[in-house]
């Protein structure tokens, strides 16, 4: 394969093997084009696929790809890291889900399907299509998923009516909890930047011989040059940049976070204010984003009566962590737990 192809089709094949890097039957046939569906772990006989997982890491994974376009030790040991985590998560669901006769525990229907649109706000901003293509591509199907969900929340009920009944918090405990993260009860949708950016394509139209090894690595010395001082922001953008902002300096207007794409949006919001980042890697090349200033939507009021509940919730798991999990670890002691990724 040619260098000018290699960094750009990491990115566009990379999700159908991200569970399978470890496993060379289900690399090759993800290469082909198709994801299969393995057992990833078993738990008491209940499996858990390998597209639970790929869902889960999905958004995550595609956020170290733009972070770390080549890949290296830090990308892989924070994608291990995260599968662990993701497959310990969908482990202790299952020993609580075989712990309890389910049958009789009916979920009403709007319950599932909030909680779906609640995590297509969070962790895709909004985006139904983006959420739909990331099932898509981790072999997932909607009812599949729907089922997923269902058994989470089915398991936070669970837990909840075990271990969070105990003394309810005071108003003090409330009020400290909901100043601590009432960021996170806002509609991120309302969230707005500015930045400034510049844009090096994986290709050159004017020069051929330019690969995208060669792209990546002028946005790196670039980079470096910036971090220096050597050449101020808005120089760089309008000698370096291939983009419609590249004249003005590479200075762009107030952007909603709606109108960027999830991955992006979710690495330049990260940034704080002042600091420039990158190279970004994005499937037509590569960004160096400077990050002006950040607007987020203002937290709802504990007031109201949702919020309440769910600062009250919260609170009351923090308080009965302890022996939840004590009690997740004695059932991981008894139980017949079998991974294969």
């Amino acid at each position: 394969m040619k260098p000018a192809c290699r960094l750009v089709i990491l990115l566009l094949a990379s999700l159908a093997v991200v569970s399978g890097t470890a496993a060379g039957a289900e690399g090759e046939s993800a290469a082909k084009g198709g994801v299969v569906n393995r057992v990833a772990a078993t738990v008491n006989g209940r499996p858990i696929t390998s597209s639970e997982v790929r869902a889960r890491l999905g958004p995550y994974f595609r956020e170290l790809m733009m972070l770390y376009p080549r890949q290296g030790p830090r990308f892989n040991s924070e994608l291990v890291k995260a599968k662990k985590t993701v497959l310990s998560e969908l482990i202790d669901r299952e020993l609580v889900l075989s712990e309890f006769e389910t049958k009789g525990y009916m979920l009403k229907e709007d319950q599932i399907e909030g909680e779906i649109n609640r995590r297509i706000l969070t962790i895709f901003n909004g985006n139904r299509k983006e959420f739909l293509d990331n099932l898509r591509k981790s072999g997932m199907t909607y009812s599949e998923y729907r089922e997923s969900v269902r058994k989470e929340i089915t398991v936070a009920s669970m837990r909840a009516s075990r271990y969070d009944r105990g003394i309810p918090p005071t108003p003090d405990e409330i009020r400290a909890e909901y100043n601590a993260t009432k960021h996170e009860y806002r509609n991120i949708m309302n969230d707005s930047i500015r930045y400034d950016k510049i844009f090096i394509p994986a290709g050159d139209p004017e020069d051929p011989m330019l690969t995208a090894e060669d792209q990546y690595k002028t946005a790196v010395a670039l980079k470096e040059k910036l971090d220096r001082g050597e050449i101020s922001f808005g120089d760089a953008a309008r000698k370096y940049s291939r983009d419609s902002k590249a004249e003005e300096g590479g200075v762009w207007p107030t952007m909603k976070r709606s109108e960027l794409s999830v991955d992006f949006a979710n690495v330049v919001f990260s940034a704080k204010p002042g600091r420039t980042i990158g190279p970004l890697l994005d499937p037509q090349g590569f960004t160096i984003v400077k990050v002006r200033s950040r607007h987020l939507a203002p937290a709802p009021s504990l007031s109201n009566p949702e919020v309440k509940r769910q600062v009250d919730d919260a609170v009351r798991r923090k308080q009965s962590e302890k022996r939840y999990r004590e009690w997740v670890e004695r059932l991981r002691e008894r139980a017949v737990i079998r991974q294969y990724i």
